[in-house]
């Protein structure tokens, strides 16, 4: 090793300009992996819910012209008892496992209601879920204390709050332990407390969303409200369904067939069904594009850093081919040369990193890169990006020396020598 540091003295001229190079290149890439690791980091954070062989279903209304259509004035039943009606037809139909009705709450809604939460000192801005206590179940939502969708339905029929556990954490530093048992009051609402029953696991409101900036509060839907709904509401309300695992292929286009004869009640009929994941996809379009433009550039931009340090290692260890000759004819193995080369090369990029640890933490600290949970420099998250951006650029310049490396030593000494 004394040797070889010895060397790359004597060579500083030369090995500067590798030096600078590994340096701007370590930079660059360390910004890099740093942004993609936020990126994909938001993106594989747990949900919150499962969107699976879940389907949201469009009521609608007759056609006033249509000679089907019941005036209201002649109806004593109201599109409210029509529309629970449908509900509890949906329960009994076979394919079906769970069925919801809510407001402005299924996953990737382009739609929300909002409301602060109070309580003593405390108070949080957060999206405001109304919805029927199997809305639980259809998108299985899950305790921060291990509670299933069934228990979670329990208690939300007792007409209390359930809440996301990080409601209080990001602005307060409380948990969900911590909040669970109080009453909060509901806008500017000083009169009724919502007592909090249960907690849930962080709810997102897409994928390119964290949970961090991601609150949620959800309230009973009184199922026992169809005095209150109209036929101009019904549109408004949201009908979800969860089918069986076993029932889920073809659903769509069996549920259709026999939505006119099964679940026309009154004036309401079914006017489409629309799988969850075709809405997420739908709402999420831009933001999926913008993503994938992104990871373009990244890939290409990765690409030529590869060429780059590629290239300049294969030059320089394809002009000191007599070196490699010159080793093998005082005794060296090829694994020694072999070796000696990767370590050189290393010794240059560990002393570029060292100064560049310097500036990628200046950076950082200078909030220039992505935020991640409400910072942009954590101990954790420094040294895993730092690690990686190391790791691609050994990998770059092992791959640069190896294969001239392994040429060099098919050469035979006299020709060389010869060339030199």
């Amino acid at each position: 090793m004394k040797v070889l540091l010895k060397q790359i003295w004597n060579e500083r001229r030369s090995n500067l300009w590798i030096w600078i190079e590994l340096l701007i290149v370590s930079v660059v890439l360390w910004f890099v992996v740093d942004t993609s690791y936020v990126e994909l980091h938001t993106y594989f954070e747990p949900r919150g819910f499962d969107i699976s062989n879940t389907y949201l279903i469009s009521v609608g209304t007759k056609n006033p012209q249509s000679p089907e259509y019941i005036p209201p004035s002649t109806r004593t039943v109201k599109a409210g008892s029509d529309l629970l009606e449908i509900v509890n037809r949906l329960k009994r139909y076979p394919d079906i496992e769970a069925v919801s009705l809510s407001r402005n709450s299924y996953p990737y809604n382009g739609s929300n209601s909002g409301s602060y939460v109070r309580v003593d000192t405390f108070e949080q801005g957060s999206r405001l879920y109304r919805a029927t206590p199997d809305f639980l179940r259809v998108f299985r939502y899950q305790g921060a204390n291990g509670e299933t969708p069934e228990q979670l339905d329990t208690l939300l029929k007792q007409g209390v709050l359930i809440v996301g556990e990080n409601l209080l954490t990001r602005k307060y530093g409380l948990t969900g332990k911590d909040i669970l048992g109080h009453s909060f009051y509901l806008g500017d609402d000083t009169i009724k407390a919502w007592p909090v029953v249960a907690v849930t696991k962080p709810v997102r409101f897409s994928d390119f969303e964290s949970a961090y900036d991601c609150y949620y509060i959800m309230q009973l839907y009184d199922e026992n409200w169809p005095e209150n709904v109209t036929e101009d509401d019904v549109r408004s309300l949201e009908l979800c369904v969860r089918v069986h695992d076993d029932s889920a292929t073809g659903f769509i286009d069996r549920f259709l067939e026999v939505s006119d004869d099964q679940f026309t009640v009154g004036n309401l009929i079914i006017e489409d069904v629309c799988s969850m994941e075709d809405i997420r996809q739908l709402y999420q379009l831009d933001d999926t594009n913008k993503f994938r433009d992104q990871s373009i550039g990244i890939g290409f931009l990765l690409f030529n850093i590869f060429l780059g340090l590629l290239g300049t290692f294969w030059f320089r260890t394809q002009q000191r081919r007599s070196e490699v000759v010159l080793h093998i004819i005082c005794g060296s193995t090829h694994r020694e040369i072999f070796m000696r080369f990767i370590n050189e090369g290393l010794i240059l990029l560990i002393l570029a990193t060292v100064v560049a640890l310097f500036i990628d933490f200046n950076i950082a600290y200078a909030e220039l890169t992505p935020s991640m949970y409400g910072s942009t420099l954590t101990v954790g998250r420094f040294l895993i990006t730092t690690l990686i951006a190391f790791l691609l650029m050994a990998l770059m310049i092992v791959i640069g020396i190896w294969f001239p490396a392994r040429q060099a030593m098919k050469i035979q000494p006299a020709e060389a020598l010869r060339e030199e």
